[in-house]
């Protein structure tokens, strides 16, 4: 077994007190950040809770279809890249974590209070929805893809408004 002398002097600086020092270090770094991702994820649990809305499908419309019927949806508005618009009503938007908040992806979600048509222009092309006159509506876009649902927890008595 060498001794401590017969090391090279950068390394004769290190003792017990500093190999103690440098391991409560570690444990206390490591013990910060896992409080901080179990914060994190308890937050993103409950955001997709909370924007987690279920409904039927919205009646979707053709390119066709929708100029057929001279439909415009005025209120645009960009939501991180993506397009969206509406006839009436007013929206709000979340990202939320997939996986229940507990993945690493995000979906986009947005609710409606009354939109009557909704469009959505994502990468993957642009998109129709007819929920109706003064039917609450959801976009939720996942991967570029959109998905409308004939429901909504969003009201103005609460919450943005986009």
């Amino acid at each position: 077994m060498a001794s401590r002398r017969g090391l090279p002097s950068h390394l004769r600086r290190f003792g017990v007190i500093h190999v103690i020092i440098g391991l409560v270090a570690v444990v206390v770094i490591g013990g910060l950040l896992a409080l901080d991702f179990s914060h994190r994820r308890a937050i993103n649990v409950g955001t997709a809770q909370a924007w987690d809305i279920q409904g039927a499908p919205c009646p979707t419309a053709t390119p066709q279809e929708w100029a057929a019927t001279h439909q415009i949806a005025p209120k645009t508005f960009d939501y991180t890249g993506d397009v969206l618009g509406r006839v009436a009503g007013d929206a709000s938007c979340s990202d939320v974590q997939d996986k229940g908040g507990k993945g690493l992806g995000v979906i986009k979600v947005c609710q409606f209070t009354s939109p009557a048509a909704l469009t959505v222009k994502t990468k993957a092309g642009m998109f129709y929805f007819l929920p109706g006159v003064g039917q609450p509506a959801t976009i939720i876009i996942r991967q570029g893809q959109p998905r409308c649902v004939l429901a909504s927890k969003f009201t103005l008595k609460g919450g943005d408004k986009t």
